[in-house]
């Protein structure tokens, strides 16, 4: 059933990286549902027009001549504590080597490829939830979400883990605008000098949004 609803995830652990777009999660799962992540691997140097796009039960909306997905950027609230982590990866080549017969023993790179070091800080934001606002199937999306078990960065390791999450119809669609606030990332336009609660950038407005061919000048909420 096509509405306008408020979706919920509420959290059990803290959230590595940025939080993460309902339109984004959606096509992730739906992608690897159906394979298209196994397909072909996607990166900066791919072609969109390469990539087997999936249908995700959202409404979509045309703006500057873009179809944007009917769906607000995540919302999270004021983090009751935030901190920096690392992520780490070493290749001890001297405790190696003694596992080894002599003559097997060979020099690897580590500062490039499979073996590169490295010492990454990750953001950590202790919250304990994040909504979206959407127009679409709420029972379609329902069934996707339900195999999302956790969202944002470095999910593997046990960040950003998913406890449940919750559906609430709302009156109006708040997708996109909200009482002259934008809530959605979306071209620059005409219609923003009506709005407020915006900052223009440069990047994506739909999956994936980190792709170059996505990029433009962009109205991001804040």
């Amino acid at each position: 059933m096509i509405g306008n609803w408020k979706a919920t995830a509420w959290l059990s652990s803290p959230l590595a990286g940025e939080p993460p777009y309902l339109d984004a999660i959606l096509e992730g799962e739906m992608s690897f549902r159906l394979g298209a992540k196994h397909e072909k691997k996607l990166t900066r140097d791919t072609l969109l027009s390469e990539i087997m796009r999936v249908p995700i039960p959202l409404a979509k909306r045309t703006i500057e001549g873009y179809d944007v997905y009917a769906c607000s950027d995540p919302i999270i609230p004021d983090p009751a504590a935030e901190w920096v982590d690392y992520s780490g990866k070493r290749i001890d080549g001297d405790y190696i080597a003694l596992l080894l017969a002599p003559e097997e023993r060979k020099s690897i790179g580590v500062t490039s490829g499979a073996y590169k070091m490295r010492y990454a800080p990750i953001r950590v934001r202790l919250i304990d939830r994040i909504c979206w606002f959407f127009r679409g199937d709420k029972y379609e999306i329902r069934r996707i979400l339900k195999t999302v078990f956790a969202v944002g960065a470095y999910r593997k390791i046990g960040y950003g883990i998913v406890d449940k999450w919750e559906y609430e119809e709302v009156e109006d669609d708040y997708s996109i605008f909200a009482n002259g606030i934008l809530m959605k990332t979306i071209p620059t336009n005409e219609r923003l000098q009506n709005m407020s609660g915006y900052k223009i950038g440069f990047g994506g407005i739909k999956p994936p949004y980190w792709h170059p061919e996505n990029y433009m000048e962009i109205a991001i909420p804040c």
